[in-house]
């Protein structure tokens, strides 16, 4: 045991620094559309036990860009399994983690990956129905993917019974002064952060979607019912909580509307729909849509959800005020040191009543605008005389101990316009809406997780180099002490990691465009950031829905 720490963690330095290398190579090739090359470098990144989970998830993806269908959802289902098996966590692997780094417990996934391995299927199986000239098999391939819809229905459920809704959060911002006052010390007390503004609690677009693969089959009411939650959604919080444009909602009452009528409702219940919920221009889009119209629905999965960084934060003992302070290492003015600066500050730094109580205990009045840019976890002196009486406190004085976290980056989204032309000779069609940002959910999904993520590490780094340092203590031989006390010192300092492991291979954002239009053949060219995609010649039958998955990886 005495070299067990030390030992476990030099192996793991080479090991993550392979593993970081290859994910970026893979993830390189895919930004340029190279999907074949970039799942060579996946697989190989990903041949883990503790990835595998990962590892058909990306390579799932990898193979429906490839437009190898049937591949890809063998792959996707052995994901599915597995984002369940994983739910209840194997204690002795999450111990081993503890004892080396994160990245050597199972990856768990989270709820919007669970929700979009569904996702994936259903467009394999849409695609794959399409190939399809048997009838019979062809309707079977299209409700498998229906499966998929309510399976993601399921996921979404199990979510928005463990979190709180946009009517909750609503209802806390119109409640009462003296309500709001309390609530407001109460976020002072537990650092000033509202993590339930952050959470993924559902998700309109796949909503959305359910009414859209509903409608290309034909069951219109479920439709409806799917295209009113999408709109409900996105009206009470979804389109301002990740930055998406207030059409969205329009759009989804405008298709909700459409299966209003087609499904019978009378005319006066259709009039108010169309008053109180779409504006004039969409009113105008409503008057485009004819009885035997074909419709070609052009879904743009664009770029790369962002990858996740690891930021290094330097931990030590203030016994004046019985704590121990986290502080950011400065690493220059490179745009990843000031980003991780910046996440620190806006997430971790110091802002409850108890902290600055104590910053400024600790050093006057510049200690307590110093805790702007630090993290103090405030023990109280009996818990102090207990890591006194383990003499932490002694190793905490003795040396500066690292804990690293994950975080993103700044990231843009492409904002260009895309333009769909049908025909060479027809006039290009501007009405493409972003309908929804993974981007943005999965940086506000790790807003929400920050506090578990930094708890965890710091406990994690403080049993490792205790485990290291009784190493040294309990060598009778002071110099042999002295230098075995070094390596375990730099050993567990340099390997420390954070887990920054999450599904790379998924869009950016989906963008949607939806054009009705007479029966019969096109060639349509999509076309954003000058790039254009073709999709061929094609025959748009009446009254059906051509759906174009267009991945566009740049």
């Amino acid at each position: 045991m005495k070299w067990a720490v030390i030992w476990v963690s030099i192996c793991f330095l080479a090991g993550c620094a392979t593993y970081k290398q290859d994910i970026d190579a893979g993830l390189g090739l895919a930004k340029e559309g190279e999907w074949k090359e970039a799942e060579g470098k996946l697989e190989g990144a990903l041949d883990s036990s503790q990835d595998k989970l990962l590892y058909y998830m990306e390579i799932g993806a990898l193979a429906q860009n490839q437009g190898d269908f049937e591949r890809s959802n063998d792959l996707l289902e052995q994901a599915e399994r597995l984002s369940d098996t994983f739910l209840p966590e194997n204690f002795s692997n999450r111990s081993w983690a503890l004892l080396s780094n994160p990245r050597q417990s199972d990856y768990r996934g989270n709820g919007i990956e669970r929700v979009y391995i569904s996702y994936l299927k259903s467009m394999n199986y849409i695609a794959l129905a399409e190939k399809e000239d048997n009838t019979a098999k062809k309707r079977e391939l299209n409700d498998a993917a229906l499966v998929e819809m309510r399976r993601i229905d399921i996921k979404l459920n199990e979510i928005r019974a463990q979190t709180p809704s946009y009517q909750d959060l609503n209802a806390k911002e119109n409640q009462a002064f003296y309500m709001k006052a309390l609530s407001w010390l109460g976020d002072f007390y537990t650092g000033g952060r509202d993590t339930n503004k952050f959470i993924y609690r559902d998700d309109a677009w796949a909503r959305y979607m359910e009414g859209l693969q509903y409608e290309m089959n034909g069951e219109i009411d479920d439709a409806r019912i799917s295209y009113e939650k999408a709109a409900n959604l996105y009206e009470d919080g979804y389109a301002k909580q990740y930055a998406l444009s207030s059409t969205t909602a329009d759009r989804a009452w405008l298709d909700t509307i459409r299966m209003m009528q087609k499904g019978g409702f009378s005319q006066s219940e259709i009039d108010q729909r169309i008053t109180t919920k779409l504006s004039p221009a969409m009113q105008e889009k409503l008057k485009q849509y004819h009885k035997g119209d074909a419709e070609l629905v052009v879904l743009e999965h664009q770029g790369f959800i962002p990858d996740k960084k690891e930021m290094t934060v330097l931990l030590y003992a203030d016994p004046r005020a019985y704590s121990l302070v986290l502080e950011p290492l400065h690493g220059g003015g490179t745009i990843e040191a000031n980003d991780a600066f910046r996440w620190f500050t806006m997430v971790y730094a110091d802002i409850n009543p108890l902290n600055l109580i104590a910053n400024y205990k600790a050093g006057g009045a510049w200690g307590t605008f110093s805790g702007i840019f630090t993290k103090r976890v405030i023990l109280g002196r009996p818990v102090w005389q207990q890591l006194t009486s383990a003499k932490v406190d002694k190793l905490l004085t003795e040396q500066t101990i690292r804990v690293t976290v994950p975080y993103y980056g700044r990231f843009t989204l492409d904002q260009h316009q895309p333009t769909l032309q049908m025909n060479s000779s027809t006039a290009t069609i501007n009405n493409s809406l972003r309908m929804t940002s993974l981007a943005d959910i999965a940086f506000q999904e790790q807003l929400a997780q920050a506090q578990r993520d930094i708890y965890e590490g710091l406990v994690r780094e403080l049993l490792r180099s205790w485990l290291a340092y009784q190493v040294s203590s309990n060598v009778q031989d002071q110099n042999a002490a002295l230098i075995l006390n070094l390596i375990g010192q730099v050993a567990v300092f340099a390997s420390s990691a954070a887990d920054t492991r999450n599904w790379l291979t998924l869009p950016a954002q989906v963008r949607l465009t939806r054009e009705p239009l007479a029966p019969g053949e096109y060639t349509p060219n999509y076309t954003v950031n000058n790039k254009t995609f073709s999709l061929g010649k094609v025959n748009l039958e009446a009254n059906k829905i051509k759906l174009w998955n267009l991945r566009n990886p740049y």
